[in-house]
């Protein structure tokens, strides 16, 4: 692949991920809510979710998979459902940043992974924008290695952004001024959270029923 392509691809990557939607509240109320580690693993779970979708796209599986109309629809209703769960759970329970056990790192860690690349994984409009974007650069004679950097680029893309909005958030969430109101921050990312998710059930459903 050229460094020209490749320069291409990496900013395409770049606006997709800065662009507002579902993951970034996502992982903004992963962070306000139990702090940086987890908000820091969701971001890094979303990246490797992301590298799957761009992977399964540039290999043709991710096409298949959109144009299979009820397995479509079933991972729309499975993310809609995920991010009302987040969102329901924000709004439960109060802010734990303060928590340093290494207990309580090590299960932030694996939770916020596995969130982030289930965010990531069961949200069919990233292979819709992959697919829109990795045919313009894949060839017929696209080798192994090619198909790979693109996949691991747009990877690695998605998960610096997330992590510096997680880092962000986090420091201004602990800040003197904000502190008291991280909480509140928390159940209202929460709430869009849950709206999110029932319009994306609602969507879903009219799309599956016409």
């Amino acid at each position: 692949m050229e460094f020209g392509t490749w320069l291409q691809i990496a900013f395409i990557c770049i606006l997709g991920a800065v662009s507002p939607g579902p993951s970034l509240a996502a992982v903004v109320t992963n962070t306000t809510r139990n702090g940086q580690i987890y908000g820091v693993s969701t971001a890094i779970g979303h990246g490797i979710g992301i590298t799957l979708w761009a992977s399964a796209t540039a290999v043709g599986v991710a096409e298949a998979i959109v144009y299979n109309s009820y397995l479509l629809t079933g991972v729309q209703y499975l993310g809609a459902c995920l991010l009302g769960f987040i969102g329901v759970r924000s709004l439960r329970s109060g802010v734990k940043m303060r928590s340093n056990s290494s207990y309580l790192v090590q299960q932030h860690i694996f939770q916020g992974l596995s969130e982030g690349f289930m965010i990531a994984l069961l949200n069919p409009k990233i292979a819709l924008f992959f697919l829109a974007i990795f045919s313009q650069f894949i060839i017929p004679d696209s080798n192994w290695i090619d198909i790979s950097l693109m996949g691991i680029t747009a990877g690695i893309v998605d998960a610096l952004w997330y992590v510096f909005v997680a880092v962000a958030v986090s420091i201004v969430a602990v800040s003197k001024f904000l502190h008291e109101k991280s909480i509140h921050i928390a159940r209202v990312s929460g709430l869009l959270l849950i709206l999110v998710s029932v319009y994306l059930a609602i969507t879903t459903t009219i799309k599956s029923i016409n």
